[in-house]
């Protein structure tokens, strides 16, 4: 009996153990999972947010240089200052963002040549513009279609990383979803094997006591037979043939 509840302890153990184990290392996964989700939906924003602020300051210099061309006053060149530097420190930071996306790196050496073009082309016309030489329409058009290739570029590059958000984003909702049904599910069973090993153990203690009982109430029980056996004995020893053990006597 000893050995069956120790036994009986060693298997409940071993299986709490178990389920602790597998739980916590499946809820570890699964969480694991959501995090890693939310990062990468963090990193496609960060890159659609970069590919915005090109196209932004690009069109903050072409507003510059429109007002300048138009009026020849210098104050209108503020949105121009400094935007190519923004510009070229926002598009390194989106090339590195998506260093392991092939797709979007074969788009940026095309454009970073239409950007360096823009930017020319900006140039080109604000010194002719302070040399007194005004822009043509033909001029004009072509810094357009420069534009128009740099925005249609950006917005292909968007539309992939608009295509990555929709699946990473679907990921981390399955994992928000999953993560705690399974962490509940994880301590439903926990908290089952629990209290199957209680009831286990509980009557494996009840077993113990009956029998327990029932060594004590046979060792009773033996003690009067050995000592209505001993009072028999010595009454015959005196010479008292007549008497009798009853079966009353015995219990």
């Amino acid at each position: 009996m000893v050995n069956t509840f120790k036994r009986n302890i060693l298997l409940g153990l071993g299986i709490s153990l178990a389920a602790l184990i597998i739980s916590s290392a499946a809820s570890y996964i699964s969480i694991g999972k959501l995090v890693d989700s939310e990062a990468w939906v963090e990193h496609t924003s960060e890159v659609i947010q970069g590919l915005d602020n090109i196209i932004s300051r690009i069109k903050d210099a072409e507003t510059g240089q429109r007002g300048y061309l138009l009026t020849g006053e210098s104050v209108f060149l503020d949105p121009y200052k400094g935007s190519k530097d923004d510009v070229l420190t926002y598009f390194d930071r989106v090339q590195l963002l998506t260093a392991d996306n092939p797709e979007q790196q074969k788009d940026f050496p095309e454009l970073e040549k239409l950007i360096n073009d823009k930017f020319k082309f900006i140039d080109k016309t604000i010194a002719d513009k302070k040399r007194g030489i005004p822009p043509t329409i033909s001029t004009l058009l072509a810094g357009k279609k420069i534009m128009d290739q740099i925005r249609s570029r950006i917005v292909t590059m968007e539309q992939r990383e608009q295509k990555l958000m929709i699946s990473r984003t679907s990921d981390m909702d399955l994992f928000a979803t999953y993560t705690p049904i399974l962490i509940v599910f994880a301590s439903i069973i926990a908290l089952i094997i629990t209290y199957a090993f209680y009831r286990r153990m509980k009557n494996n203690l009840l077993d113990n006591e009956r029998l327990q009982q029932v060594l004590e109430d046979k060792e009773k029980t033996t003690e009067q037979q050995i000592k209505v056996i001993s009072e028999l004995a010595e009454k015959v020893a005196k010479g008292r043939y007549d008497v009798r053990i009853e079966d009353k006597d015995l219990k």
